[in-house]
């Protein structure tokens, strides 16, 4: 599978859908449907495709031969020849649109698949986004907009198939007369130009309303995933109003893009309709005048009736185009998004790992900060801003760079370390951390080394208590985000995790904020027990946890 480019995106607007990507969507489209082998099979469905459009094109044509040769001359054996051909033809087609749509339906299965791969690589990035993207709307990138752009394999290989069933008719009609054909072929372009002119204002409206409805969908994810804590507060009507808000403009962009869809399908019909009236009319006096026979006058009129279904087609091919470039641009803005912190160059040793050093480190727009963190030290820090602690703990894991000063470990620039190898030895765990979907010992175990007993970890976080009272204990399976448990058994399940890691320097944000004052006590002493030995940074205004640091600094 090819990299992902992390090139820069030229705007990333917040008010607006994104525009000017680094990855444009020619190449998102390109990717999804014929990479890894997958423009062969486009090939090979287009081929089906076309093989059932030549097919259907053929049987008026067949029709009318029946009539002028068999029915008209009264010839029993011909007609039961001709009758064969027809099942021939029909049994040709059935066929060719059976295998084509299989072939299809696998590309565009294994184009979203790849991305969605994608997207979930650039998501996981331990480098970061920035700007950051919701949850809610990577999900709605990664599910809706993947499908959309890996589904316009069938919107091509149909329309290249129905181009192909236009073009069969054409000489259908020159062989039966001349200026039928050249009717058919010259006025083709002229139609298809003024169809396209009037398709041109409804990708603009697809791209806006895509972006409005992964907005409200992003929003709908995150305050479902902090529902029980809006409610906890009393936030829940004003987060219900605000999603009525962005779902309200979501569904006016939507009617916006439906009422000028419906426009466009009108205008695009009558297009059609009327030059498929010109050609039955003009077929219908040449046939009248004697200039071509009722068999081929039955042929004109039955290619007549085909040529609607493929000029429609190639009619919706402009929206099928502006619905997979708009979810193609969705998509390249994502990838293209620049990352949060600059990857390390070359490899260096990592000497006293336990030793952490912040040297004029401003974070949030707050005043510049020096610490010292030794190996067996705890140091509490308090602060009422709450975004300088956030961004702190997302510094000290290089989730973001400060927006000056130096951060060392040991005696390296956490800059100069490769994020894997600094992640090892500083665990900065948020105060949301979150739960993965498996048992309550698989998320303790997913930082601990290989072979380790965690006992002393779950005990330390008091979360001995909380597997004692669940069904299954350790094996008890945790839903999404931890759901299935309360937030102070999320809390203390959590912490375990991180204690469980043993690293070398552990930060901690608020981590009994959830948990009774009793437990607290406990898990206070927990701490102090368990990383004895290390380097630990609480940041709380918690008496019970700063009562055992070692130093405790205000800022």
């Amino acid at each position: 599978m090819d990299p992902v480019p992390s090139t820069p995106l030229l705007s990333a607007e917040t008010n607006g859908p994104p525009t000017s990507p680094a990855i444009t969507p020619r190449q998102v489209i390109t990717r999804a449907i014929a990479s890894e082998g997958r423009g062969a099979k486009l090939a090979a469905a287009s081929v089906g495709f076309t093989g059932h459009q030549v097919a259907e094109a053929l049987v008026p044509v067949v029709i009318g031969a029946v009539i002028d040769r068999a029915v008209a001359t009264n010839d029993a054996a011909a007609l039961g020849k001709w009758i064969l051909v027809l099942g021939i033809l029909f049994t040709g087609l059935l066929l060719s649109w059976r295998f084509a749509a299989r072939i299809s339906d696998s590309v565009t299965e294994h184009g979203a698949h790849r991305l969605r791969m994608d997207i979930a690589r650039r998501g996981l990035d331990p480098h970061g986004m920035s700007p950051r993207r919701m949850p809610g709307e990577v999900y709605s990138i990664a599910t809706s907009d993947a499908g959309s752009v890996a589904g316009f394999t069938h919107t091509l290989s149909t329309k290249l198939a129905a181009a192909c069933g236009v073009l069969t008719a054409a000489i259908s009609l020159l062989v039966i007369s001349v200026p039928l054909g050249l009717l058919v072929i010259l006025g083709t372009p002229p139609v298809l130009a003024l169809m396209q002119v009037v398709s041109r204002p409804l990708e603009r409206r697809a791209e806006t309303d895509q972006w409005q409805g992964a907005k409200a969908g992003a929003l709908a994810a995150d305050l479902l995933s902090g529902l029980r804590i809006l409610s906890g507060i009393g936030a829940g009507d004003a987060a219900a109003q605000r999603y009525r808000g962005a779902s309200r403009t979501s569904l006016e962009a939507t009617l916006r893009a439906q009422r000028y869809q419906a426009m466009y399908s009108a205008a695009n019909v009558a297009i059609a309709g009327a030059f498929l009236a010109v050609i039955a009319y003009v077929g219908g006096r040449m046939a009248a005048s004697g200039s071509i026979s009722v068999g081929e006058f039955v042929a004109v009129v039955g290619l007549a009736q085909f040529l609607r279904g493929p000029l429609i087609d190639i009619i919706y091919f402009g929206a099928g185009l502006a619905r997979a470039r708009a979810s193609a641009n969705r998509v390249a803005a994502l990838l293209g998004t620049t990352e949060a912190v600059t990857p390390a160059g070359e490899p260096v040793s990592l000497n006293h790992s336990e030793f952490l050093t912040l040297r004029d480190v401003v974070l949030a727009g707050a005043s510049p900060v020096d610490l010292d963190v030794k190996r067996g030290e705890i140091i509490g820090i308090v602060t009422e801003n709450a975004a300088w602690a956030d961004a702190l703990v997302d510094a000290l894991a290089r989730r973001i760079e400060p927006s000056s000063g130096t951060i060392h470990l040991g005696d390296n620039a956490i800059h100069e370390l490769h994020i894997d190898e600094l992640r090892t030895h500083v665990l900065a765990a948020p105060h949301d951390a979150a739960l993965f979907i498996g048992t309550v010992g698989d998320n303790i175990d997913a930082l601990a080394p290989i072979g380790s007993r965690n006992d002393e970890a779950i005990a330390a976080a008091a979360a001995d208590q909380v597997i004692s009272a669940l069904p299954l204990g350790l094996a008890t399976r945790v839903t999404e985000q931890g759901n299935s448990l309360s937030g102070g058994q999320r809390q203390r399940i959590a912490l375990a995790r991180a204690l469980a890691s043993e690293a070398p320097v552990l930060v901690l944000h608020d981590p009994t904020t959830a948990v009774d004052s009793v437990t607290e006590a406990r898990i206070a002493r927990g701490i102090a027990e368990v990383r004895g030995a290390h380097a630990t940074i609480l940041l709380t205004s918690s008496p019970v946890l700063l009562d055992i640091c070692d130093r405790v600094i205000e800022l």
